[in-house]
């Protein structure tokens, strides 16, 4: 039975090293062997050149324009960015990225006569050297070379391909009441520079002509400029029946002057053509990047709430008797960022945001969420919701009645700086750090796109050092898959032929938060713990593992009546069946704030995410053979356990924990190695068994202009063993022995850059690993380490990169006494371990 504590290692700086210098990499040859297609690839691209110089001269907006540059899909590791050689910094500099490998860089039209020299530079024929040791021959291709060959393409950015969605759609959405939002018009960067200077480059002419034509848009057209999120500047536009001349209400510096206040919500111009005028203009426009369709907010269960499963007195359900909290006992704490909490649970909030009036909002669906973070054993079998009744709820109502844009006159950014303002105030005031938030955008997380609202709750999260917990978003009733199948065939078969790609809801990819899927409960007739019907599934994203995990949601049921499995508490105080992912991410939310309690708060958010991670679980039916990739879309790392058992280990295992920072160093930023021995039980004549799990998560920067490359610094965890054979220059070697959790198996053959983003979730700030060994090695020297790389457009951060990593070395039979031993260990070295539970760090975390 687990009855040893975590270990945290407080002193973790004191294994803060420098990392050796390494050798910079050769230039790479994409066409070794092929120099007639090098050549006609040369050709191609100074073609380009010229037709891009010809367009951006008979330009109306200035002598500049953004383009968009293709890598071969062999060229994408930083080391072959062409950013040292033919687009330099100074004259091209890089302002984003779509896909991987797809970047866009700023060029001027006085710079491309020297772009076009630095291609024709790239030579046909390249020369051969010979190596001073041996005389050895080798091919030696110049930078121009290989920057050349490296990229597929280069255009400018196609006016075409800045706008998915028809006029009609806009209208749809725009007509629909839970539109929060006019157009999302993401800019390239912010323009002009305010100084007295004239404009050879064009930055100054660009927003000039950006802001004639948002003033050209006529009577009632709003433009809302708000503060840029990373690099990425957003206006959002309004074309509205008011009499007010155009404005633009400015905060970021895009037009001259101040914005004119509004007296009032204006209604919608519905009128296509004048839309469709407007949207085709701005798509012309150098400086705009994407025309993003307007955002309708749902509460992702909110039917469920009225409707689906045994519900209410209309069912003569059990009226549910609300225990009321014991007088001085300290309870965890959630913010229900919702529709409100009925007061039939009034004795647990402590609290409430008041932007919203009482008959402004809908408690239904907020108090069965709250229900579930608060009493959750109230209407449910420990076994469905593991942690025991009592938690405190700052209730946060956000989601209106009726129209958002009567509550909500500036659109999207009014929301967010409310929500903005509900986390402020719950922190400062009650210590708030874990935010349920089940308030999904009726939108699809999209491949090559890091969306506006994911964006904002990490920049919220850094700035008040909280964790939100998204659900993932349900199909709607008409895409329902059918119930899951109980033979693994059959599952591959039937997503073998379906067609409809069950994507997650935004905000579900962001990265900073905690993304919940939604399994079937036991005893529902379903597959128990397989995914529900609804439940969305990711990455969405091109990179990475969302959602993070999955819980108990309440499965689908096809009968009026039938019990979904999942029970809560409606606003009358009865027991209310409920079904929906965001009723399971409650569920992970509660658990995050029992860790946070249970620790005094003395965990990094990284610390809190890795724990919830490391202790998750794939459920069952997902770990069938055949279908480890569909287990990763629907439950990321899988199902938390409980907070008792990620505090505590058996006799067979120890887990230490680590959280950090890893900052720039000198040259270099810093890696973290800690040596330590293998568990003496588990080494026979220096040959290592066992079982190793590492869970890593980090903050790095992130920067949304980037799309599919917006994470900007990787980390990636080790575990080497030392070897017998030293490295050539005679100094200790050690190796890795430890896999990245989803990696296919290589066969030790070198991994591609690709396999590694895809699989190995390189780029991904939450990474897993983990390997079992037989009789491994010759020494049971080991050593754990954590290092860093960056992009190669960006900057390792001043403030370094906050991280926790957790590491559990275990015997997988159960009988040694690993536990024992390593904590024997960690008193005769210069690690200071201490029980996570009772450990209260001396040094500030930023």
């Amino acid at each position: 039975m687990p009855n040893n504590p975590v270990q945290i290692i407080l002193n973790d700086r004191d294994f803060h090293q420098a990392p050796e210098p390494g050798q910079p990499p050769r230039n790479k040859d994409f066409f070794d062997g092929a120099d007639r297609a090098f050549a006609a690839h040369k050709q191609s691209l100074l073609a380009a050149i010229d037709a891009i110089t010809g367009e951006i001269r008979q330009s109306p907006y200035g002598p500049a324009a953004y383009l968009k540059v293709q890598m071969r899909s062999e060229a994408l590791a930083k080391s072959y960015r062409p950013v040292g050689w033919l687009f330099k910094r100074d004259q091209f500099p890089c302002v984003g990225a779509d896909a991987v490998g797809t970047l866009y860089f700023r060029a001027p039209l006085i710079y491309l006569t020297v772009l076009r020299q630095r291609v024709e530079q790239a030579e046909i024929t390249v020369e051969t050297k010979y190596r001073r040791v041996d005389n050895e021959p080798y091919k030696a291709p110049t930078v121009a070379r290989a920057e050349v060959g490296a990229i597929e393409s280069i255009e400018i950015a196609s006016p075409e391909q800045k706008r998915t969605f028809s006029t009609a759609a806009a209208m749809a959405a725009l007509a629909d009441p839970r539109s929060v939002s006019g157009y999302q018009i993401e800019l390239f960067e912010t323009p002009g520079d305010r100084v007295i200077a004239d404009d050879p480059i064009g930055r100054n002419t660009l927003r000039r002509t950006l802001e004639s034509l948002l003033l050209s848009l006529g009577r009632g057209a709003r433009s809302y400029v708000a503060s840029e999120i990373g690099r990425t500047p957003v206006l959002e536009l309004q074309l509205t029946r008011g009499d007010q001349e155009a404005l633009v209400d400015d905060r970021s510096g895009i037009a001259h002057g101040d914005g004119v206040p509004l007296t009032g919500p204006s209604q919608i111009d519905l009128t296509p053509e004048r839309h469709e005028a407007a949207l085709s203009a701005l798509q012309r426009h150098p400086l705009v990047r994407a025309i993003l369709p307007p955002i309708l907010l749902q509460l992702t269960d909110e039917a469920s709430a009225k409707s689906g499963g045994k519900k209410g007195a209309e069912a003569g359900a059990k009226v549910l008797t609300v225990p009321k909290p014991e007088a001085g006992a300290i309870y965890p704490i959630v913010g229900v960022i919702d529709s409100g909490v009925a007061p039939v649970l009034e004795d647990w909030v402590v609290d409430r945001f008041d932007y919203l009036g009482p008959n402004e909002y809908d408690s239904a669906h907020g108090t069965g969420v709250a229900g579930l973070i608060a009493v959750a054993q109230l209407a449910n079998d420990p076994a469905v919701t593991p942690e025991v009744n009592g938690c405190r709820i700052y209730d946060a109502p956000l989601y209106p009645k009726g129209a958002f844009l009567a509550k909500y006159p500036k659109g999207f950014s009014d929301f967010l700086e409310e929500l903005e303002q509900a986390v402020a105030e719950a922190k400062e005031t009650h210590g708030v750090r874990i935010f349920n938030l089940s308030i999904n955008a009726v939108s699809d997380v999209e491949r090559h796109r890091y969306s506006i609202y994911a964006s904002r709750l990490d920049q919220i999260a850094d700035t008040y050092g909280v964790v939100f917990v998204n659900s993932a978003g349900n199909l709607p009733k008409a895409q329902s898959r059918a119930p899951w199948p109980k033979r693994p065939i059959d599952v591959v078969n039937y997503f073998a032929n379906r067609t409809s790609p069950d994507t997650i809801y935004k905000p579900a990819e962001s990265v900073r938060s905690v993304s919940v899927g939604a399994l079937n409960p036991p005893k529902t007739g379903q597959v128990d713990s397989a995914p529900t019907i609804y439940t969305t599934r990711g990455p969405g994203l091109q990179v990475g593992v969302k959602p993070d995990v999955a819980a108990y949601g309440g499965a689908g049921v096809a009968i009026q009546g039938a019990s979904t499995g999942l029970a809560s508490i409606a606003p009358d105080g009865t027991k209310q069946d409920v079904v929906g992912t965001s009723y399971a991410a409650p569920l992970v939310a509660r658990a995050l704030a029992g860790l946070d309690a249970a620790t005094e708060g003395g965990l990094s958010t990284e610390a809190l995410r890795s724990m919830l991670l490391h202790h998750a679980t794939m459920p069952a039916p997902l770990m069938k053979r055949g279908l480890k990739e569909l287990g990763r879309q629907f439950a990321g790392f899988g199902q938390p356990g409980n907070v008792a058992d990620m505090l505590q280990t058996g006799d067979h295992q120890i887990t230490l924990l680590f959280q950090s920072r890893l900052s720039i160093g000198e040259r270099k930023p810093v890696i973290l190695r800690f040596p330590f021995t293998w568990p003496q039980s588990l080494v026979d004549a220096g040959k290592c068994s066992g079982r190793a799990r590492i869970t890593l998560v980090y903050s790095p920067p992130l920067d949304p202009a980037f799309g599919a490359e917006f994470v900007r610094v990787n980390l990636e965890a080790s575990l080497k063993q030392r070897q017998l054979e030293p490295a050539k220059d005679g100094s200790v070697r050690y190796t890795n022995q430890i896999a990245a959790r989803y990696l296919p198996n290589s066969a030790q053959l070198a991994v591609p850059e690709k396999a590694l983003i895809d699989h190995g979730l390189k780029w991904w700030p939450a990474k897993q690993y983990e390997s079992n060994f037989l009789e491994n090695g010759s020494s049971p020297l080991w050593r754990l380490e954590v290092t860093s790389l960056v992009r190669a457009e960006a900057q390792f951060p001043a403030e370094g990169v906050p991280f926790a990593v957790l590491l559990t070395l275990e015997d997988p039979e159960g009988l040694k006494p690993v536990f024992q031993q390593f904590r024997q260990e960690l008193q005769t070295s210069r690690a200071n371990a201490q029980d996570v539970r009772t450990a209260v760090r001396l040094r500030p975390r930023r």
